[in-house]
């Protein structure tokens, strides 16, 4: 059983990386959605823009989700799995700015999405009648 902990580990590792280029891949495509929305859009397309983002959105909350999830386990294992002798302590000066810099972006993905769903909230009331 011990044999597989690295496995499981690594993998763990792997996933948290998929889920975070997953987030930045939501984020683009709901941006260039949102960019590219025609000011006098159809019915129709109002309906699929708001399809588009609940289904967008899913992906993007289940990523973020996974990426705090899995990080737990990431952080415990670091020095044991990721961890480079010849980078030394600087690697987590490095790290710590990896993060400022990725929480910053998260930061600005969420205020943005929050006015998207602001616009989302008014197209459901503009077709609830």
């Amino acid at each position: 059983m011990n044999s597989l902990v690295p496995a499981v580990v690594m993998s763990i590792s792997y996933s948290h990386d998929i889920a975070s280029a997953l987030l930045a891949i939501c984020g683009v495509a709901m941006w260039l959605i949102a960019a590219n929305y025609p000011a006098e859009a159809s019915p129709e397309t109002e309906q699929y823009f708001i399809r588009i983002y609940h289904g967008i959105s899913r992906m993007a909350k289940d990523s973020l989700i996974w990426i705090v999830v899995a990080g737990v386990p990431r952080i415990y294992f670091y020095t044991e799995y990721e961890w480079s002798t010849a980078a030394g302590d600087l690697q987590l000066v490095a790290v710590v700015i990896k993060h400022i810099v990725i929480f910053l972006i998260v930061g600005s993905g969420v205020y943005f999405w929050s006015r998207l769903g602001k616009k989302v909230r008014q197209l459901k009331v503009l077709h609830a009648g």
